[in-house]
C-alpha cells in the first residue's frame, strides 16, 4: 500500500471561475446586441427584406401571353388569326458556365435551326453580351421548327445513341423558347378597311381590330418557380385568358364579287398613277351591301384597299418619289415655321408624321368616314317625309317647267325643258328636281329638318367601326328658301354612305329604321356564344303605307327611269340614281365637271331582301355625268350575288329589256348558275324537263339560223310569247304600260341641274 502513488485531485479554481463567467457575459452581450440589431433593422426595413428574400425564391419566372380573339365572316372564315409563334433566346451566362456546354449547344443551333455559328460564337465570347441571359437570336419560329430543336435536345428514344451521342445533347444547355402571337390576315385583302389590323403590342389600329380591340384581347397568365421549404423547385400556373371572337355579318362569297368589280371598273379606266386617283378608276369608289330588315352589312368596300399583312407599305398607292416629295415638303414647312431654328429630331418627327398622315388616308374607311353630298339619292327619304307628315298626298301631281324660281333665285331641273305633267312616282322616275322643290315646298323647314334627323342624318348612326362622320346639315334657323329648295334634291348638305344606306333601308322595308352593324356574335374562347347582336330598331320614320308608294316608284324609276342600267334582267327591282356635281375647296364654288355619281336599289321591289349602294366619287372619265357608270357597277354585283343569296328571278327576260338596260344575253346570264337550284318533285327527285314532240312522237328541235345559233322566239313588250297564250291580248287583267313621251330617258347632266349663280353660295 506504501507504495501505490496518491491520486492527484484537479481543482476548478477560482480563477478559472472568472474566465468562464467573463466568456458567457461576453456571448450573451453579443447574442443581446445581435437580437437588438435584428429587431431595429425588421422594425425599420422588415419589409424590404422579405421582397428580397421571396423575390430570390422565386425564379424561373415567365409569361404566358393570351391569343388575341379571331375575326370570322358569317360562314365562319377566318379573316384575321393570331397564330403562335417563338423568339429563340440564348442565355450566354447559361453556356458559359460549363465549357463542355458551348460546343454541342452551338452546333445544335446551327444544324437544326440554321442559325449563323459566328454571331452566336461572337454573342458568347463579347465582352459585352458573354454574361447575358437574353439574347434574342431568331423571331417568329415555327411550333415545327421549335419541335424539331426540343426533340433533337431530348431525343424521346434514348437507346438508339452512343453514349457519347447523348452526352453532347445533354451538353445542350441555355437555349429556350418565348413564346409570342402574331396576328395574320389570310385573305391579304379582303375587307381590309372593315377589318383592319392590329399592331405587335395588340392594339387595333382601324377598323374592327380598333372598334373591337378590348373584346378581341384576353388576359396574360403567368408561370411561377420557386423553392419550397424544403428546397424543392415547385411551380404555379396562372393560365390566360384568351381573347374573344367576332363572328361578322360579312359574307366573304359577297365581298369577293364587290371587290372583283371594283378592281374592274379601276382597270378599265384606269388613271395615270402620278394624278391624285393614283393610278385608280375614281377618287373613291364604295360599295355597301346589306339587308334591309335588320341592318347587317353583307359587304362594305372602297377601291382604298390594302395589304392587311403589310399595312405600311404604301407602294400600292404612292410611288417611292412620291412619298419623298411629301416627306421634304414636311421638312420644308417645319423650317419655315422655326425660321431654321429646328433639330435633327425635330425633323424626323415631323417626316414621320407626314408618313402616318399617307398611311391614315389609305387605312380610312370612305363608306363611313367622309361625307359627301348624296344628291338625288336622298329624294326618295324628301318624298316619304311628305307623304308620312300628309303635306304631299298619294295622288297629287306637278307641272316641271325645266325649272323654280326660289325668291329671286333660279334653280333649273336637270332637263331644262321640262317634263311636264308628273305623278309622284313620276318624280322619282324622272328624278325630276323641279317637282321635288316643290314637294319640299310643301313639307317646310321645319318639318324637313325634323324628318332628316328621324332619318339620323347629321348623327351617327353607331355602326361598330371606327371614325364615323356625321356630315353636315343645316339648322332650322340657318335653313332658307333657296337652302330647302336644294336640300329636297340631296345637295347643299353632306352625308356619309352609311347613312344614305340605313336611312333608304327604312324607306323601303316598311318604315323601319335599324342601326347598321357588322357584328353579330361575339364568342369566348371555347366557341361559345358570350353574345349575339341582334337587330336594333331604333325608330320608325314613315308608315309601311309610305314605304309601299315609295316601293312602286322606285321600281318604276329603274324600269323606266333614270335607274334602267342598273335592272337586273328577270328581277322586281327599284332603285334611285345620284349625281351631285361638287364643291372646289378652294373657292367654295360649284366645280364643273367634278361629279359623284351614286346608285342606290333594292331587290326584289315588293318585298326588299337586299340593298346595295354604290358611290364613285369623280370617276376618270371624260364626261363624269353621264354613262350610269353606279348603276352598271351596281348590276353587275347584283347579277352574281342574288342567286347566291337564294333570290330568284320572277320574270322572263325579253330582248327588249336587255336592249333598254343595254346588255347582251350573255351578260344577262352571268352568275345566273351560282346557288341555282333544280326543280325537284316532292320526293326530292329532280324533274327532268320534258322536251317539245310532235305527234308523232318525235322531240321537236329548236329553229337555228345559218350559224347553228338558236332562234329566239318573238316576244311583246312584257317577254310574252307573240301570238302564245300569256299574250297581251289574251289577258284582259294586264295593265298598259304608261306613255313615255320622250322624258323618261336618263339624265346627261348633274341631278342638280344649277349653275353657281342660281345656287347663290358664296
Amino acid at each position: 500500500m506504501a507504495g501505490r502513488k496518491k491520486k492527484r485531485e484537479r481543482r476548478f479554481t477560482k480563477k478559472m471561475q472568472i474566465k468562464l463567467m467573463v466568456l458567457f457575459a461576453f456571448i450573451l452581450l453579443v447574442l443581446v446586441g445581435l437580437n437588438i440589431r435584428i429587431a431595429y433593422i425588421t422594425a425599420k426595413s422588415g419589409d424590404k427584406y422579405a421582397k428580397q428574400v421571396l423575390s430570390q425564391q422565386r425564379y424561373d419566372s415567365r409569361t404566358i401571353p393570351y391569343r388575341r380573339g379571331e375575326i370570322q365572316d358569317r360562314n365562319g372564315n377566318v379573316l384575321a388569326k393570331s397564330e403562335q409563334v417563338y423568339n429563340v433566346v440564348l442565355d450566354c451566362y447559361a453556356v458559359n458556365g460549363n465549357k463542355d456546354y458551348v460546343a454541342p449547344t452551338v452546333h445544335a443551333l446551327v444544324s437544326i435551326l440554321g442559325l449563323d455559328e459566328a454571331e452566336i460564337t461572337n454573342l458568347l465570347t463579347d465582352e459585352k453580351t458573354k454574361d447575358s441571359q437574353y439574347q434574342v437570336l431568331k423571331r417568329q419560329l415555327s411550333i415545327t421548327d421549335k419541335k424539331k430543336f426540343e426533340e433533337y435536345a431530348s431525343p424521346a428514344d434514348r437507346t438508339q445513341l452512343t453514349k457519347e451521342a447523348l452526352q453532347e445533347r445533354d451538353n445542350i444547355q441555355g437555349v429556350w423558347f418565348e413564346p409570342y402571337y402574331l396576328r395574320e390576315y389570310p385573305m391579304d385583302t379582303m375587307a381590309a378597311n372593315v377589318i383592319g389590323f392590329s399592331n405587335s403590342i395588340n392594339e387595333g389600329a382601324c377598323g374592327l381590330e380598333a372598334y373591337y380591340s378590348d373584346v378581341l384581347n384576353g388576359v396574360n397568365g403567368r408561370e411561377y418557380g420557386y423553392l419550397d421549404e424544403e428546397s424543392e423547385l415547385q411551380r404555379t400556373v396562372i393560365e390566360p385568358e384568351h381573347g374573344k371572337t367576332l363572328v361578322t355579318t360579312l359574307d366573304m362569297n359577297i365581298q369577293e364579287v364587290v371587290e372583283k368589280y371594283i378592281r374592274e371598273f379601276d382597270e378599265e379606266n384606269a388613271s395615270d398613277p402620278g394624278s391624285d386617283r393614283h393610278g385608280k378608276g375614281s377618287k373613291n369608289t364604295g360599295v355597301i351591301v346589306g339587308n334591309p330588315n335588320t341592318g347587317e352589312i353583307y359587304a362594305m368596300a372602297t377601291n382604298h384597299s390594302f395589304n392587311l399583312n403589310k399595312p405600311q407599305d404604301l407602294s400600292g398607292w404612292y410611288t417611292e418619289a412620291e412619298v419623298n416629295a411629301r416627306l421634304e415638303e414636311a421638312k420644308n414647312e417645319l423650317m419655315e415655321e422655326t425660321k431654321g431654328k429646328c433639330s435633327e429630331e425635330d425633323i424626323k418627327e415631323k417626316q414621320e408624321e407626314a408618313r402616318s398622315e399617307l398611311m391614315n388616308e389609305m387605312w380610312s374607311n370612305f363608306c363611313v368616314s367622309q361625307s359627301f353630298e348624296p344628291g338625288s339619292t336622298f329624294k326618295p327619304i324628301t318624298v316619304s317625309s311628305a307623304l308620312e307628315t300628309g303635306a304631299l298626298s298619294e295622288d297629287a301631281t306637278f307641272v316641271c317647267d325645266g325649272y323654280e324660281f326660289i325668291t329671286d333665285t333660279r334653280i333649273n331641273c336637270d332637263n331644262v325643258n321640262g317634263h311636264g305633267p308628273e305623278t309622284v312616282s313620276d318624280a322619282i322616275k324622272n328624278s325630276c328636281n323641279d317637282a321635288l322643290m316643290q314637294i319640299g315646298a310643301m313639307l317646310g323647314v321645319e318639318d324637313f329638318c325634323k324628318y332628316q334627323r328621324l332619318f339620323n342624318f347629321g348623327r351617327v348612326t353607331g355602326i361598330d367601326l371606327p371614325n364615323e362622320s356625321s356630315g353636315i346639315l343645316y339648322d332650322r334657323d340657318a335653313m332658307h328658301e333657296v337652302e330647302l329648295a336644294t336640300n329636297s334634291f340631296g345637295q347643299g348638305f353632306t352625308c356619309t354612305m352609311i347613312q344614305e344606306f340605313a336611312a333608304f333601308s327604312a324607306v323601303v322595308n316598311g318604315g323601319c329604321y335599324y342601326q347598321p352593324h357588322v357584328v353579330k356574335q361575339i364568342l369566348d374562347a371555347d366557341g361559345g356564344v358570350a353574345k349575339s347582336v341582334d337587330p336594333l330598331l331604333l325608330v320608325q320614320p314613315v308608315s309601311a303605307k309610305t314605304s309601299l308608294v315609295l316601293r312602286d316608284a322606285l321600281e318604276a324609276g329603274v324600269r323606266e327611269g333614270t335607274g334602267k342600267k342598273a335592272k337586273v334582267p328577270g328581277y322586281r327591282m327599284g332603285g334611285k340614281t345620284g349625281t351631285a356635281e361638287k364643291i372646289n375647296p378652294e373657292t367654295g364654288q360649284r366645280w364643273s365637271g367634278r361629279y359623284v355619281v351614286s346608285f342606290i336599289g333594292c331587290v326584289p321591289a315588293d318585298d326588299p331582301q337586299v340593298v346595295i349602294y354604290t358611290v364613285i366619287d369623280e370617276p376618270n372619265v371624260p364626261d363624269q355625268a353621264t354613262g350610269g357608270y353606279s348603276h352598271i357597277l351596281s348590276r353587275k354585283i347584283l347579277q352574281e350575288i342574288l342567286p347566291y343569296l337564294n333570290i330568284y328571278p320572277t320574270e322572263e327576260v325579253t330582248d327588249e329589256e336587255l336592249q333598254k338596260i343595254g346588255i347582251t344575253r350573255e351578260e344577262a346570264e352571268i352568275g345566273r348558275q351560282v346557288g341555282t337550284e333544280p326543280e325537284t318533285d316532292e320526293n326530292g327527285n329532280v324533274i327532268e324537263p320534258v322536251p317539245e314532240t310532235d305527234e308523232n312522237g318525235n322531240v321537236i328541235q329548236p329553229e337555228t339560223d345559218e350559224n347553228g345559233n338558236v332562234i329566239q322566239p318573238e316576244t311583246d313588250e312584257y317577254g310574252n310569247k307573240i301570238g302564245g297564250q300569256d299574250a297581251v291580248a289574251d289577258n284582259p287583267n294586264m295593265a298598259s304600260p304608261p306613255e313615255d313621251n320622250g322624258k323618261n330617258s336618263e339624265n346627261t347632266g348633274s341631278d342638280a341641274g344649277i349653275t353657281n349663280e342660281e345656287l347663290g353660295l358664296e
